[in-house]
């Protein structure tokens, strides 16, 4: 599925090599067995950490993380239009748990398992299409929160040297989402008409898992490459072994 996803190089600001974590950031000894049980609450903590600018790793703040335009393309059973997002804000990161964080130090990979209880997504919308058996049409603000909403994510790294130092880039990433429900508003739906929004409204309710399914293919590619980017603006900057210990 095609996505679009515009201007995130430019919400976060250039850095150079050589960059140290704060030390408020646990570190996790990835070569020792311990480090399943250590791993998680590091992500945890670095993660609620990042609710305000990280300017030495060149990171503004997590919570909430500002996206300046995203677009997702229609499904292929229930969603026929495109979602065009713009001014998208996501929020909810900082009660962010983790259950699984495994990293094989050999293949160099790392696979998390996170739940995030509210996510949520405010934005500015445009849609013109269909959405099951109605057409739906629209320009105006809107909110999605996902409830529950679990996170797999996994990364497979490459290695190199740069100024004598062993450094990590992420060659791969996959993200699976599954949330257990889904709320959501849309303003302005057919330019106002409150009954027609109001029916549409209703059928994405009573629909939504199955129509947010068909869909989320697309979240997933646009969301796993956003929190790959913001992984990759750290390990650009840090060596590997000064930010895993």
């Amino acid at each position: 599925m095609k996505l679009l996803l515009t201007t995130l190089c430019a919400c976060l600001l250039a850095a150079s090599f050589g960059s140290k974590l704060p030390s408020t950031f646990k570190k996790c000894n990835l070569k020792q067995t311990s480090s399943r049980l250590c791993l998680p609450t590091a992500i945890e903590s670095a993660i609620k950490q990042m609710d305000h600018p990280i300017k030495n790793l060149g990171l503004v703040r997590l919570e909430p993380l500002l996206i300046p335009s995203l677009i997702i393309d229609a499904g292929s059973q229930y969603v026929g239009t495109k979602q065009i997002f713009k001014n998208l804000k996501l929020s909810g990161f900082n009660e962010t748990s983790c259950s699984k964080a495994d990293f094989n130090y050999n293949e160099k990979t790392l696979n998390l398992d996170c739940v995030v209880p509210n996510f949520r997504m405010d934005f500015n919308y445009e849609l013109r299409g269909q959405v099951m058996t109605m057409s739906i049409y629209g320009n105006g603000t809107g909110w999605l929160n996902f409830h529950d909403n679990q996170f797999g994510l996994t990364f497979k790294f490459g290695e190199y040297e740069k100024d004598g130092q062993t450094y990590f880039n992420i060659v791969h990433q996959q993200l699976k989402m599954q949330a257990k429900d889904i709320d959501f508003d849309l303003q302005n739906l057919f330019d106002g008409d409150e009954k027609s929004a109001a029916q549409v409204k209703r059928l994405i309710k009573e629909n939504v898992l199955e129509i947010f399914d068909d869909v989320k293919p697309g979240y997933e590619e646009a969301f796993g490459k956003i929190f790959a980017y913001i992984f990759e603006t750290i390990l650009e900057k840090v060596p590997v072994f000064d930010i895993f210990g």
